[in-house]
């Protein structure tokens, strides 16, 4: 039966109260605790009662400076971000809350109310968010490819390194909030777009109508390089996208399509028959001639059989004939073979076919076919021209080997190194001295360093009239690579244009050491050798 009796909500209220709260008076002690503070403590209420808050709860930081705040301005106060309690069981707790002043109506302060919210967990739970998300920032930053976050309404939320990287252009508009429109027309002004020949606003709505179809992947051109585009949409609307520089990649694609066209330009160019078929017989290749026999396109002859053509019985038995011998012997088979016309003319073919076996060991048949009509008449003629033609091979091999030869030994008389002396290796250079002619004097050099245990290594630049930034950066290097092997670099021959030259440039060549002619620099050296015997 419910109760007549007046009800003290406040009482109840602070019984009830699922927070820990604790009455303390104006020293600090603790006057009264609900249960759920009976319960923090690990201690019945009967036994802290009376006990300063600073036993009880060992708080850190203690309570004492806050309490005078709040008893001397009758003001609530918040608990430090970084309260903590020290409880008797060994528990630490995190907790935040608030300091109350109770004031009666007379102004006085009878009690001082201590509010607690055990957020220990929480803060636990926090600190995993953070480290958590550090690690998945630090794991962005570490791919090599663009890492992005778009939110919602197309503002920018995140991108890694390797993303702003991608768009040097773009780069002043890159910052967290700003569109990916903003980004896109930053690139604009910056000529990005030039290339495609696009208004701005053209090349706009296009990034636009890429970036709005995520989960489709791009290669897209921008500026001298190529990027692959990836974007997927999260279930928030926000975007998540990889861009990856495919530069080299995509040129090689290139190259590959340039090198289809040119074998296909060659395959409608050359008089010849050509086909590649698979080991069931049908066209895989075609060469324009071979389709203009039959009286069909290219397109037309790929993926048919020679039973789909007007071949005689005899013609198609002798090229079943061969396509076994080839694929059965995995050799090569020659004839010379009838082909009927569909008009019916015949026009006799010598045909070569091979195995052609792919890296993964895919086979298939290559043939060969030289219209040779008319050439039968004059077999002993185009004998004696085949012999001819033989000849001239071998000699045209005979005289590119020479060449190859002479070529060699031009590229070591471009760089000869000199054993001036015991220890003392000498190469003069003579003419431009690019990226391809420095690796190579270099990779000599030091080869040649550690083979003799050379001391020293004199660079003669007499030769080289003018030195630009290059250059003197390769001198520099070499220099330093010489060093790295325990030897010493010098460079003599350093005339007035180059010395000039590398002042304005503001080379440092002070760890470098130099001579104005040859004969110095290895006068200097042999001084420098330990007295022979």
């Amino acid at each position: 039966m419910p109760s007549d009796a007046p009800v003290d909500l406040y009482s109840l209220a602070f019984t009830c109260s699922v927070d820990p709260l604790l009455l303390l008076d104006e020293t600090g002690r603790i006057l009264a605790l609900n249960p759920a503070a009976e319960r923090l403590c690990s201690t019945p209420g009967a036994t802290v009662r009376g006990e300063p808050v600073g036993e009880a709860l060992r708080p850190e930081p203690p309570l004492g400076a806050l309490l005078e705040q709040v008893l001397r301005d009758r003001a609530p106060r918040a608990l430090p971000p970084d309260f903590t309690l020290h409880l008797a069981d060994e528990r630490v707790v995190l907790a935040e809350g608030s300091l109350s002043p109770l004031v009666d109506p007379s102004g006085a302060c009878a009690a001082v109310l201590l509010a607690l919210r055990d957020v220990t967990e929480q803060r636990r739970a926090e600190q995993a968010a953070r480290e958590q998300g550090a690690r998945l920032q630090a794991a962005a930053e570490a791919l090599d490819v663009g890492f992005v976050v778009y939110d919602a309404d197309e503002r920018l939320c995140y991108f890694n390194a390797a993303y702003k990287a991608l768009y040097p252009e773009c780069e002043s508009a890159i910052r967290i909030g700003n569109t990916f429109e903003d980004v896109v027309r930053e690139g604009c002004r910056k000529g990005i777009h030039l290339h495609s020949g696009l208004s701005e606003e053209e090349w706009v709505a296009g990034r636009l109508a890429d970036h709005r179809r995520p989960g489709e992947v791009y290669v897209r051109r921008f500026g001298d390089r190529w990027l692959t585009l990836k974007s997927t949409r999260l279930p928030d609307g926000s975007f998540v996208g990889l861009r990856m520089d495919t530069t080299e990649l995509k040129g090689a694609e290139l190259a590959l399509e340039r090198e289809r066209q040119f074998i296909r330009l060659v395959l409608d160019t050359i008089p010849i028959i050509v086909t590649v078929k698979d080991r069931e017989g049908k066209m895989k290749l075609v060469s324009k001639g071979y389709a203009e026999m039959y009286g069909l396109t290219v397109d037309g002859a790929v993926g048919k059989t020679v039973a789909d053509l007007p071949s005689s019985r005899a013609e198609l038995t002798t090229i079943h004939e061969m396509d076994r011998e080839v694929l059965t012997g995995m050799k090569r088979v020659s004839r010379v073979q009838p082909i009927t016309r569909p008009s019916g003319e015949v026009r006799w073919m010598s045909i070569i076919k091979v195995p052609l076996v792919e890296q993964d060991g895919t086979t298939h048949i290559l043939a060969i076919g030289h219209d040779i009509t008319a050439q039968r008449e004059h077999e002993a003629q185009m004998a004696a021209t085949i012999a001819e033609l033989e000849r001239q091979r071998e000699a045209i091999a005979d005289q590119l080997a020479v060449i190859q030869s002479q070529q060699a030994l031009i590229r070591a008389l471009s760089t000869p190194i000199l054993q001036v002396a015991a220890g003392v290796l000498a190469v003069p250079l003579i003419g431009a001295l690019d990226d391809a002619r420095a690796g190579d004097v270099t990779s000599k050099l030091l080869d040649e360093v550690v083979r003799t245990g050379a001391r020293f290594a004199i660079i003669d630049v007499t030769g080289i009239d003018s030195v630009d930034a290059a250059t003197a950066d390769h001198l520099v290097r070499i220099v330093r690579a010489i060093r790295l092997l325990g030897a010493s670099g010098i460079l003599t021959g350093i005339g007035p244009a180059v010395a000039q030259s590398l002042c304005g440039l503001g080379v440092d060549l002070s760890g470098v050491t130099t001579h104005g002619n040859l004969r110095a620099g290895i006068e200097v050296c042999l001084r420098a050798l330990p007295a022979r015997r």
